[in-house]
């Protein structure tokens, strides 16, 4: 069994979700009509790349909040954890097998998308629509995609599983919906973002959601995306090292 094969088992659970794909797609599909409208760009390049798949972050995340709630928890029920133990693989590459297998399927729906819409563009006489795409997705959905799969196993770890869903998608909702025009500390529209607000203006040029504030908003480039995206990877890392070993705490008892 080696780190490949055990991609592949992880991946196959994801894959056979019934529940994950009746609520992926349609939020993707709905997603995807309302990016047409309200403040979408309508520039035919990037810019409605971008604008696109930070719509299709914000609904399709409530899905993956309240999907993976025992992505920690349930190698141990359904058995996996003795193919985990008998694979010659670290302990950190069984904890990215676990996460990178259900990544690699729930980033179809918003991709395959992405990947229509950079295509169009091409046809159009926009050459770089493909490879716009491609970015979009790997600097945009893919970090917000794995903060709310974080998000749902860290809940999950710890709390029973229907409340776990329940606490995970508000969360995700707290932390795409919160703005500086309410009295609460508001990630959104600031490098701490999740939607990709930083990166829509600092790398692509684009109008972000939210107004950036806070001490790194008046001059937003590609260092201020890197370090919001530096902060996902961290939010990323933290939640799951944290929810692996709470995960194995209450499993031992």
């Amino acid at each position: 069994m080696t780190f490949v094969d055990l991609l592949r088992v992880h991946a196959r659970i994801a894959w056979r979700q019934k529940t994950l794909w009746y609520t992926s797609i349609p939020l993707t599909l709905f997603a995807v009509l309302l990016s047409f409208g309200g403040k979408a760009p309508n520039t035919g390049d990037v810019r409605d790349l971008v604008y696109k798949a930070q719509v299709m972050v914000i609904f399709v995340g409530i899905a993956y909040a309240a999907a993976f709630t025992s992505l920690l928890s349930a190698p141990a029920r359904l058995g996996i954890g003795e193919l985990e133990s008998s694979a010659p693989v670290g302990f950190m590459k069984l904890r990215m097998a676990r996460v990178l297998g259900p990544f690699a399927v729930v980033i179809v729906p918003p991709l395959a998308f992405l990947l229509v819409m950079g295509t169009i563009q091409t046809v159009q006489g926009k050459w770089d629509g493909l490879p716009m795409a491609l970015g979009v997705t790997a600097s945009t959905i893919a970090p917000a995609m794995l903060c709310s799969i974080a998000i749902s196993a860290f809940m999950g770890s710890f709390l029973p599983q229907a409340f776990a869903r329940i606490v995970a998608v508000l969360a995700w909702f707290y932390l795409v919906f919160s703005t500086p025009a309410i009295p609460v500390p508001a990630p959104e529209g600031t490098i701490f973002g999740v939607t990709g607000d930083a990166v829509a203006e600092g790398y692509f040029g684009s109008r972000p959601l939210y107004a950036l504030t806070g001490p790194l908003s008046s001059s937003p480039g590609p260092v201020t995306a890197t370090v919001s995206l530096l902060w996902q990877f961290t939010l990323i890392v933290v939640l799951l090292a944290i929810g692996s070993r709470l995960s194995e705490r209450f499993r031992d008892r």
